[in-house]
């Protein structure tokens, strides 16, 4: 299905306009770059871009891409020419989502850093597909995730930028299901080059994790299957992006601000939150945050963010799901049930666990088989009816 948007764009506030590049399409390059690796087309850029930008793109980036998914191919790439963003380069930013890799990264790059060459003075929060498909609908819930993020924010004396774009109206059109999401956010920094000196991309992989896992990310997310080696590649010569947090297991980041007033009072994980944008408290990823929090003894420190007592209803059952690995390919802290067990929670035994998700599997099981069978005698139906 083809875009309904006649051109990729990107904004800001009126006073915040300064920040966007105008005589460089670094910004501009990643996402059509993608789609054209997709299409098998080559790509001209009709303007300057970064060299050092261009030359990863030629020699390195694309290789990447390619190992990445099976759907795309080298392509050419020309430009008009080559040019560096003007601008004096004072921000350094991260973005702000209040999640444990978000606040981890905020925690570290502002609260404890000491050098102002690399120390946070500015944070983002960018609609770019992270919220939902492009449409009135995520633009929606990013306002309402920015609002909630801003409390924050002037907590911590930091500016908070909101940035728009309608990069995620092309994403989807190397795919239905768009794997490569977080070019759209490097190529938003890259589109503010005319402030941004410094980006620390707030990583969910530890370096470890990548080295184990990055494979099964393949063809399904491309910062979880390289971000570590790729995100370096996307700097220009006035605009470098950092990733950030890899030094980390996530059970290590969720211990390294357990005791920070910040977090207990925005932490932010869910998967599945509520209309206000309020943690769930059972999804995994809030699960996975409490349990920790939980083993470290700081579980009602939290209870202005969680609900503790629908953690309590749920805990055993993803205690259970983490003993017999029932989630083990979309699990985002492989290493937590070894955290928990060194810091004294109780895990149920392989049996035990197990007989307890029998019920809850056969169920699964008996569910998928009917919705095949109602499936099936549907289109039956509808194929008979056409043929009448």
């Amino acid at each position: 299905m083809p875009s309904l948007e006649p051109a990729i764009w990107l904004a800001v506030k009126d006073e915040n306009a300064h920040m966007l590049v105008d005589d460089v399409y670094d910004g501009f390059v990643l996402v059509p770059l993608y789609l054209a690796m997709y299409l098998k087309e080559d790509l001209h850029i009709h303007g300057n871009m970064s060299k050092r930008l261009y030359r990863n793109v030629m020699n390195y980036l694309q290789r990447i891409l390619c190992d990445f998914s099976p759907d795309l191919s080298r392509v050419n790439v020309s430009v008009d020419g080559f040019a560096e963003a003007a601008g004096n380069q004072s921000v350094i930013g991260t973005g702000i989502s209040c999640g444990v890799d978000s606040l981890t990264t905020i925690y570290d790059r502002y609260v404890n850093e000491t050098d102002p060459d690399y120390r946070v003075n500015g944070l983002f929060l960018f609609n770019c597909g992270t919220h939902g498909n492009y449409g009135a609908k995520s633009s929606g819930l990013w306002q309402a995730r920015y609002e909630l993020n801003k409390r924050c924010a002037d907590e911590l004396d930091l500016p908070v930028y909101q940035v728009d774009s309608n990069f995620h109206a092309f994403t989807h059109l190397a795919g239905p299901d768009p794997k490569a999401g977080y070019l759209a956010i490097w190529s938003c920094v890259l589109g503010l080059g005319r402030a941004v000196r410094r980006y620390y991309v707030s990583s969910a992989y530890s370096y470890v994790q990548m080295l184990k896992f990055g494979l099964m990310k393949r063809d399904s997310d491309f910062s979880e299957f390289s971000e570590s080696y790729s995100v370096p590649l996307i700097s220009t010569e006035r605009t470098e992006l950092i990733p950030d947090g890899c030094q980390y297991e996530r059970s290590q980041k969720t211990e390294r601000i357990a005791s920070w007033d910040i977090a207990r009072k925005y932490l932010n994980v869910c998967v599945n939150p509520d209309s206000e944008g309020h943690n769930c408290s059972r999804c995994h990823k809030c699960m996975t945050t409490l349990t920790a929090l939980d083993a470290l003894g700081k579980l009602g420190d939290f209870a202005g963010v969680f609900s503790l007592s629908t953690y309590r209803k749920h805990v055993f059952r993803h205690l259970c799901q983490r003993v017999t690995g029932s989630f083990f390919m979309w699990d985002n802290d492989p290493s937590l049930g070894d955290f928990l067990t060194q810091h004294g929670l109780k895990l149920p035994s392989y049996p035990v666990a197990w007989l307890y998700l029998l019920p809850l599997r056969t169920f699964s099981l008996i569910k998928k088989a009917a919705r095949k069978i109602l499936g099936e005698t549907l289109t039956a139906k509808l194929k008979r009816h056409h043929s009448s």
